[in-house]
């Protein structure tokens, strides 16, 4: 066929050339040797290019590794495995700000991943492809007084949120297709290859030809642990910088024979068993060291910090490799950034390597350390430098106030006498940790102190209801916000009794024990709390703080009292009051919690602080069931209004069939504020037809997520809307050919100039009440307040537009008055049925105020406050408003429009009508 088309359209080619040219006959069947001959010229460059290219890669290869030459592939055989050679993470160093962003301001890493290792005829080189990936265009998370802000206001939560770290995409970072040969014997590994991707200021970078060098340790251990090497460009027209690598050997490390766990210097607490009954596992110990550790430089340990050179804040175990024997070692750097990713190889501003073993018998990690030192110019230049560092890990099995890490540690200088220990703690529990935690004990050390402050500020007087207990607590954890000031919260339990509290249920010793049975039927049950804020704390910036507290709860007030400690920078405070009374179960309030956060100390002591009013709104477990039910309930009300809103407006056309007169006695400002009534919501929801995320929804096979019953709503909502306009389009026909089409449009022009200006005048009154709204909200931006969620201009000119839906009959009551007309213009059925429809909303707001507890964003599938009107004054006043004008259009259909107008000249114009028809 494709000859056939090429038959055909060269002698077209051909006549077209012949005519406009008028060169000599030429024969038609040379064409397609001249397009063969056409195809081989462009085919002959292009083999020429790949060819050149082959061979420009064997030579740059033997030109920048000529220190091992190419060698064939030979086929696998029997005998151990080769090195995978593989570097999941490392620090690179250089390559340029324009390629990779500042250094100092954004992270470095990079991988190697192999894709083959074969061996070759020379037995001491593999021959190795892979694919390694350089990325440094993700930005810091700056922390501190300076840089970026650590929180952002966010107006529809009205509280802080933390800002996450922004990442720009795939910027700064290129990955290369790598290849080249490994020795076995000098552990170096030179590769050449070319990559692509994106600079960090955005532009594309292509083909750019490298060679990579790398020094493995042959074997790896403790004074050798990094895989160091160079990755420079080979490209004259446009190089990048040296780059320099660093990465922690991750496999043919050699522990030391003599490894030992000395005693640390001071005593330790008892260690919970971790891996009693099962077999250690590194992935396990690894997921439970990962949370930073924090250090305690307290007095008394000042020699052994400077002897380590460790003034840093904390401490993060970032890379840990294991044996299933038990032999561990580490990578441990020390740096004062509190959101540094243990996922990427960190310098920090220290950094220490050990070894060392995993003790079962007394549940503790031992391991001996070196120094790492940088021994180049480049950041990435690392050696290690002196040993003798202590260092031990264990998982305390008793808990307090003061002493509450999932993970503690001592760090000590071996070659001090002096017992001195620098001690080290992460936080509470490890998120998503899933080990043993029943043999976990807690010592209250502050109840008796508590109980005192709980007396004496009256939190002991009884009060109505039902409110949280031990059986109920999950409604003991809440989010608070500071009333003034600023700032954001959140408290949860750590213990409830004996009982300890992981986040998702109560982790019991012994659930049948009588102790833990009658501490669940006790009045006062001794708890502990974590609370985390972030706020303005006295004259420091904002930060997040920790607090840890405990106290008793009284199950019968739902009172809560406890003694905090604050963490300062060298210290704690532990003089600090927490109280809160939590609403009963069955209270239809938004704020379920209100307490305060006061310092017990003196007004002249430099560590006081002003109360702080605290208040949570929220709701309880069983709240939140009920709130759900209640979404499922608005969504079928919603379909079941929309629907009958359907065959209402239906009614009405099957009556302007059987009247045709009362087409031309409908009000057109009636059909079009009821038309825009269904059209407005339909384009501000349109997105809602095909995409709804915040609402439960299922599957569909199309793969999307659909809500059913918004799609329904909007469908039928739709069709609502085009039987409106139909009945629109015919009373605007009925009207155009009545014969006295005059005297219908007069009318309809003084219904205009009533009802007109009564909407602008409200749609001004709904500016100035939002204008007035949103200053109070720009002169307390920095005050976390409660009050409802602020709208745009145009979300509040919508709900008043709902008002104007309550009131739709007004044009048709105030036309009838006008044209004194006896036409049933409106079916009972479309104007009784319609008012009902837009009064039982208000009418369920009512309900709705009484049976459920509002909450802090509600989710309103039906009456809500973004389509109407909604208050205790207007659930009143609308529904009397809208049955009152269909009980005036009754009478006005069977006694006169102008019925209420007892005049004169409504008497002549009656008997004049009367007298023209007789005749």
């Amino acid at each position: 066929m494709g000859e056939g088309r090429r038959r055909d359209l060269t002698p077209r080619f051909t006549s077209a050339s012949r005519s406009q040219m008028a060169p000599p006959r030429a024969n038609p069947s040379r064409y397609p040797l001249l397009v063969l001959s056409l195809l081989l010229l462009l085919l002959i460059p292009a083999a020429a290019a790949v060819a050149v290219d082959s061979s420009l890669s064997t030579f740059s290869y033997s030109r920048h590794c000529p220190g091992f030459p190419a060698a064939a592939d030979v086929p696998a055989a029997d005998g151990p495995s080769p090195p995978t050679l593989q570097l999941s993470t490392g620090y690179f160093s250089g390559g340029g700000a324009r390629i990779f962003g500042p250094e100092p301001s954004h992270t470095r890493s990079f991988s190697l991943l192999p894709t083959s290792v074969v061996r070759t005829a020379n037995a001491s080189l593999l021959h190795v492809s892979a694919t390694l990936a350089v990325s440094g265009g993700r930005r810091l998370f700056r922390d501190g007084l300076g840089g970026r802000k650590l929180l952002k206001y966010d107006g529809r939560a009205h509280y802080f949120r933390p800002r996450l770290p922004r990442f720009s995409g795939r910027r700064g970072s290129i990955t290369f297709g790598m290849e080249g040969y490994y020795s076995t014997a000098s552990g170096e590994l030179c590769m050449v290859g070319t990559g692509s991707g994106r600079a960090a200021d955005g532009t594309p970078v292509h083909f750019l030809p490298v060679v990579l060098r790398l020094g493995f340790p042959n074997p790896a251990n403790l004074t050798r642990p990094f895989v160091t090497g160079r990755l420079e460009s080979v490209n004259t027209i446009t190089p990048i910088e040296p780059v320099s690598l660093v990465a922690y050997a991750e496999e043919g490390y050699v522990y030391a024979e003599s490894a030992s766990c000395p005693p640390p210097p001071v005593g330790r607490l008892d260690a919970l068993h971790v891996f009693e009954g099962r077999n250690f596992s590194c992935a396990h110990l690894s997921s439970m060291l990962k949370t930073p550790f924090r250090l305690n430089y307290q007095s008394g340990n000042e020699s052994t910090a400077s002897s380590l050179g460790l003034h840093q804040r904390y401490m993060y175990v970032n890379r840990l490799q294991c044996k299933d024997d038990g032999a561990v070692r580490a990578y441990v750097a020390f740096t004062n950034q509190t959101a540094a990713s243990r996922y990427y190889f960190m310098l920090g501003e220290k950094a220490v390597v050990a070894d060392g073993f995993w003790d079962q018998q007394r549940s503790r990690l031992c391991l001996k350390g070196c120094h790492v030192v940088n021994s180049g110019q480049s950041r990435a230049d690392l050696a290690v430098g002196e040993c003798g560092i202590g260092m031990n890990f264990w998982f305390p099995a008793v808990w307090s106030l003061q002493q509450r890490s999932f993970a503690a540690g001592l760090i000590w200088n071996t070659s001090l006498k002096s017992g001195e220990a620098i001690a080290a703690g992460s936080s509470a529990l490890t998120p998503n940790y899933r080990g043993n935690l029943s043999g976990l004990k807690y010592n209250y050390t502050k109840v008796d102190e508590a109980m005192k402050h709980y007396e004496k500020s009256g939190l002991n007087k009884n009060r109505k209801g039902k409110f949280p207990d031990s059986s109920s607590y999950r409604d003991l954890v809440f989010r608070f916000y500071v009333q003034k000031g600023g700032g954001s919260g959140y408290a949860s339990p750590v213990t409830v009794g004996s009982m300890l509290f992981d986040g998702n249920s109560l982790v019991v010793p012994d659930p049948f024990s009588h102790h833990v049975t009658t501490e669940m039927k006790q009045r006062l049950i001794n708890v502990s709390y974590d609370i985390y804020y972030v706020g303005n704390w006295s004259l420091e910036s904002f930060r997040r703080r920790h607090i840890s507290a405990e106290g008793v709860y009284d199950t019968k007030t739902g009172s809560l009292c406890m003694i905090a400690c604050r963490e300062l920078n060298v210290s704690s405070d532990c003089e600090i009051l927490v109280t809160a009374q939590f609403s009963s179960l069955d209270a239809k309030v938004a704020q379920h919690v209100k307490g305060t956060i006061r310092s017990l100390r003196k007004k002249s002591d430099p560590l006081f602080f002003g109360t702080l009013e605290i208040a949570s709104y929220g709701m309880y477990v069983d709240q939140v069931d009920e709130s759900i039910w209640r979404m499922d309930l608005e969504s079928t009300m919603a379909l079941i209004s929309m629907t009958l809103a359907c065959i209402f407006i239906a009614v009405q056309l099957f009556h302007v069939n059987k009247v045709p007169e009362a087409l031309s006695a409908m009000s057109i400002t009636m059909l079009v504020v009821l038309a825009l009534g269904y059209m407005i919501p339909l384009v501000l929801n349109f997105e809602a037809l095909f995409k709804n995320s915040n609402k439960q929804t299922f599957p569909l096979t199309g793969g999307g997520w659909l809500e059913v019953n918004e799609v329904m709503v909007r469908i039928i909502t739709m069709i609502t809307f085009l039987l409106q306009l139909r009945l629109l389009q015919l009373a605007w026909s009925a009207r155009s050919v009545d014969v006295s089409k005059a005297e219908s449009w007069a009318a309809e022009k003084k219904v205009l100039w009533i009802c007109l200006p009564l909407y602008i005048i409200g749609g001004v009154i709904t500016w100035v009440v939002h204008m007035r709204f949103n200053h109070s909200r720009r002169m307390l931006r920095q005050v976390v307040h409660m009050k409802p969620v602020g709208h745009a201009f145009w979300e509040d000119l919508v709900s008043y537009g709902g008002l104007i839906l309550d009131g739709f009959l007004l044009p048709q009551v105030i036309l009838n008055a006008f044209s004194d007309s006896k036409v049933r213009a409106l079916s009972p059925g479309f104007y009784i049925g319609s008012t009902i429809i837009r009064a039982l909303p208000h009418v369920y707001d009512v309900f709705r105020r009484q049976h459920f507890v509002p909450s802090l964003r509600p989710s309103y599938m039906y009456a809500s406050p973004h389509d109407d009107l909604f208050s205790l004054a207007w659930d009143i006043v609308i529904p009397c408003g809208a049955i009152l004008l269909s009980v005036v259009l009754f009478f006005q259909q069977r006694c006169g429009g102008a019925f209420f107008l007892c005049s004169k000249n409504r008497k002549t114009r009656e008997y004049e009508m009367v007298s023209t028809v007789s005749s």
